[in-house]
């Protein structure tokens, strides 16, 4: 099953875990996610698999700036959200979602990087 989420899950993930954030900064963030985790090159997924889907929905809204305070924690939690939604359990302790904020403050993470320390969230 591949699951693709749009805009309106997005924001509702960012209305129920950005502790009501005052304002989104930038919706062209979240429309960013969800082309980039559907993404298609030659009719073949770019993003193979729910671990990498979420990876991408997660690095674009966790490296780009869209929210004004809340950003890595709605990242974290449209991680937990998409992997469950892909019956894939998923109960990251602090030490995880600590390890996924700060590889999404490196300027050096990546799609595949990201998609590793998801696949550490074993139940």
């Amino acid at each position: 099953m591949i699951l693709h989420i749009d805009e309106s899950w997005i924001l509702e993930v960012a209305e129920r875990a950005g502790h009501y954030d005052p304002g989104v900064d930038d919706y062209g963030v979240p429309i960013s996610a969800v082309a980039r985790h559907r993404g298609e090159l030659l009719e073949r997924p770019v993003y193979d698999g729910p671990y990498a889907r979420a990876a991408a929905l997660v690095h674009t809204l966790g490296r780009c700036r869209w929210l004004e305070r809340s950003n890595l924690t709605v990242a974290c939690a449209v991680a937990v959200m998409y992997l469950e939604a892909s019956n894939i359990p998923a109960t990251p302790t602090r030490e995880q979602l600590t390890a996924l904020a700060h590889a999404l403050n490196s300027p050096r993470s990546t799609a595949p990087e990201i998609a590793a320390i998801l696949r550490t969230w074993k139940p």
